[in-house]
């Protein structure tokens, strides 16, 4: 149970609920998929008509509440490329069955996030969720209450960027949970109050202790780098014919040791002398970002102890699995990466060169459980840890990231804008490189997410190594096996580090792809001096090259994989499932692949304005032919009236109730899947044309697509054959898409019982490909190249008409 935390609300309480909504929404978003973005304030749904009209935002997403029947509508103050937006205070839900709107206060939010999230909601397990988010909404209050009063200038050391993260990591969903601190104890250990810690110590009998090390030096002497042991040692603690030597001095944070004296195992080994507690010794240490872990600028280890205390998704333990990877990735380096490190000096893989597990009557003691990791890092480095760059740290004025970044352009001397660039740059290039490098040859992928990875910086704070820490997540993929049997043979250990090389890829994706590069492309976003798509850029060309020089499974993964993988930390958490003991239980979600934004067309999918942009006249048919992008305030009425024509209802299947209609383009219109087109001929509008990018959109999960690839539907509206003008119209649409220096192929997918839409693509060149069942309609996936259309109508590869471009941002 959560002692209870006590504390008056503070000016940060708005702040700390901002952060907390945000990271909920965002995290049903990335695993639950069921949101899109909604455009304006409807007419015809005037049930969300009266929610929105008073909003200050013109873009929202609309979440779809399945189990619980209603739609929430989040306003959208900061839109990601990735799923890392901001968004306003005021949401709203809005219930169509009950004939009601609400504004849902935290417990709301948080009920009805944790019945989407979860397989068989409970009260017990919403009652627990809930406890789990106040815990967390109670200590950022305090975390940046603490924080900002007493804020001093930034020295970018290795403490410093480790205790000052009040906002936490952003993909859990209970970012700073702490449940089993009191207020004392969570000022006490809570790395962000920079408290020093004294370590408490037992004697162990060494018939208890399993210890694993790959250094040359025992225990004993290992130890004495750590602490000096009380000269009284023996006298005061030993008895009749104990001896120092036939034990193990173990140390264990302070709460823990607490923590054990008072289990029934702890009671037992005190009684049978294999457990003697001595006390606090030693020198004092600080608590770095995940509290468990402890840091003397002094001491070369820094010890990581196990926790029964619930923080952000887990119990943080070190199980005998972690102790058994830690060993074997040291194992690894000691034998096997040694030519790795050489090559990329500048890229370290943190060790845990010693692990203890301790044992009673044949059950492993969690809370004596020890990892030992190296601590390479002095007081007067300068060290970032990503995850401080990836949040939204709070200030009074500028964020971190801001601040950062100010610091960096006056030490190089250019703006923000070109630091930001430079910078991410440099990153990248450090990162990607050697991470594959270690994939391809060695088959290790370690868990380099935002809060495993710290950046040394130079004297202008550029990047200058990189630190990956968290050896239990040094994993090696399965199909490397053949080149360690060798090794497995003199340290069968090795074997824990093997796993199945899908899963692995997803775990690469995650921890790699979404919350590293993806987090933080966002976070440098958000500082508003540079585009996220100009970061994507850099990174797809970085990606690129590396593939090139080293082509391996990760690089063509995060290149050619139409999603990426994503833990689903937040249906874990409400399902009950704890992330350390019961990691391989924790399933994957997907997110679109970033990096095919690198060919995103901003002109065929978000084009500007509402005028007329395309215009091309046909001598043959004396017609003039004019595109322009719908104005659903003017057009509604006209398509409603289109779809309803008799000839439209049996193909198109979308003579819906008009509020149904307007509602499928607020939804369409703000996002990345589609954009609709009217064309115009001879000055009346006679055709709808839907521009689409198949990698968003449902007909690339039937076939290998490729972000170069965009689609289109068309739909001629009048019946007159004299007003038809279906090549015209269908010329001026390839001729607008292909003119896009972005698409590859276009793609289409009409229906089989549309034998006209067929007939019509294959008069401008689309060939038929396969027939797909798609769960509305069994279709005809069709390809065109600009090639097989210039040879249906050689004259229009040198066609001039007029278009309004729409710049690249």
């Amino acid at each position: 149970m959560e002692k209870t935390l006590i504390q008056q609300p503070t000016q940060y309480k708005e702040k700390a609920q901002e952060i907390t909504v945000r990271i909920l929404l965002n995290g049903m978003l990335r695993e639950l998929a069921n949101g899109k973005f909604y455009q304006g304030v409807p007419k015809y749904d005037l049930l969300t008509a009266q929610a929105l009209q008073n909003s200050i935002y013109p873009l929202h997403i609309r979440f779809d509440l399945k189990k619980s029947e209603v739609f929430l509508f989040a306003p959208v103050s900061y839109r990601s490329e990735s799923t890392f937006h901001h968004y306003g205070q005021e949401l709203w839900v809005v219930d169509h069955k009950n004939q009601q709107f609400f504004q849902p206060d935290t417990d709301q939010l948080t009920e009805l996030v944790y019945k989407e999230l979860s397989e068989q909601s409970t009260q017990q397990g919403l009652e627990l969720f809930t406890k789990r988010i106040h815990s967390s909404l109670r200590n950022l209050e305090l975390i940046m209450d603490a924080g900002l009063q007493g804020k001093n200038e930034l020295t970018y050391s290795f403490l410093e960027s480790e205790q000052q993260l009040p906002v936490g990591h952003n993909l859990h969903p209970f970012t700073k949970a702490r449940m089993g601190f009191s207020r004392e104890e969570q000022l006490l250990y809570g790395p962000e109050f920079n408290r020093e810690i004294q370590l408490e110590y037992f004697l162990v009998h060494k018939s208890c202790v399993k210890e694993n090390s790959v250094l040359d030096i025992p225990y004993s002497r290992f130890l004495e780098s750590i602490i000096s042991l009380p000269e009284d040692l023996v006298e005061n603690h030993l008895s009749g014919e104990e001896r120092l030597s036939d034990f193990y001095a173990v140390p264990c944070h302070p709460w823990e040791a607490s923590y054990l004296l008072s289990t029934k195992e702890g009671s037992e080994m005190l009684t049978n002398r294999t457990l003697v507690y001595i006390g606090k010794s030693g020198e004092g240490f600080y608590s770095t970002s995940s509290i468990r872990s402890m840091y003397s600028p002094d001491i070369p280890w820094m010890p990581k102890f196990s926790l029964n205390v619930l923080l952000t998704g887990s119990i943080r333990i070190n199980t005998e699995k972690d102790l058994a990877r830690g060993y074997a990735s040291a194992l690894w380096r000691k034998h096997a990466g040694e030519n790795f490190d050489k090559k990329f000096s500048h890229f370290r893989l943190l060790l845990e060169p010693v692990t203890l597990g301790v044992y009673h009557a044949g059950k492993n003691i969690e809370s004596l459980n020890l990892l030992i990791r190296e601590n390479p890092f002095q007081a007067e480095d300068k060290i970032l840890l990503l995850a401080r760059l990836c949040q939204d740290e709070p200030s009074d004025g500028k964020s971190f990231i801001q601040q950062f970044f100010d610091d960096v352009s006056e030490k190089l001397g250019t703006k923000p804008e070109e630091s930001v660039m430079i910078w991410f740059e440099k990153y990248i290039q450090l990162f990607i490189e050697p991470l594959n490098y270690l994939f391809s040859r060695y088959g290790m992928a370690p868990e380099a997410h935002q809060q495993n990875l710290l950046i040394s910086l130079d004297e202008n704070l550029m990047p200058e190594t990189l630190w990956i820490r968290d050896a239990q997540g040094y994993l090696l993929r399965e199909s490397a096996r053949e080149q360690y049997v060798e090794l497995a043979k003199s340290y069968p250990e090795i074997e824990d580090l093997f796993i199945r090389d899908e899963r692995l890829l997803d775990i690469v994706s995650y921890h790699v792809l979404v919350s590293n590069l993806s987090a933080l492309i966002a976070s440098l976003g958000k500082t508003g001096w540079v585009k996220e798509r100009a970061l994507i850029d850099i990174l797809y060309r970085e990606f690129e090259r590396v593939h090139s020089e080293e082509p391996s499974d990760f690089t063509r993964y995060a290149l050619e994989n139409h999603y990426w993988g994503t833990k689903t930390n937040f249906k874990a958490v409400a399902n009950e499932i704890d992330g350390i003991t019961s990691a391989s239980a924790i399933s994957y979600a997907t997110v679109p692949n970033l990096l095919h934004q690198y060919f995103f067309s901003d002109q065929l999918i978000h084009p500007k304005g509402k005028d007329v942009f395309f215009k091309r006249y046909f001598e043959k048919e004396e017609v003039t032919i004019t595109m322009r992008p719908i104005d659903l305030d003017q057009d509604l009425e006209m398509l409603h009236e289109w779809f309803n024509r008799e000839h439209a209802v049996k193909i198109w299947q979308m003579n819906w109730p008009i509020d149904e209609l307007e509602t499928y383009y607020r939804l369409m219109l703000p996002g990345d899947e589609a954009q609709s087109y009217i064309v115009i001929s001879n000055g009346e509008p006679s055709c709808n044309i839907e521009v689409y990018w198949p990698c968003r959109d449902i007909v690339g999960d039937y076939y290998d697509v490729l972000p170069t690839d965009y689609g289109t539907h068309q739909f001629i509206a009048p019946t007159d054959p004299k007003k038809k003008y279906v090549s015209p119209s269908t010329q001026s649409m390839v001729d607008y898409v292909f003119a896009q220096p972005e698409v590859g192929k276009m793609v289409g997918e009409g229906s089989v019982d549309s034998l006209a839409s067929m007939m019509n693509k294959a008069h401008v060149g689309f060939k038929v490909e396969k027939v797909i069942e798609m769960p509305h309609k069994k279709a005809n996936l069709n390809f065109c190249y600009r090639e097989w259309y210039w040879e249906k109508f050689p004259q229009n590869k040198y066609v001039q008409f007029t278009v309004k471009t729409t710049e690249h941002e």
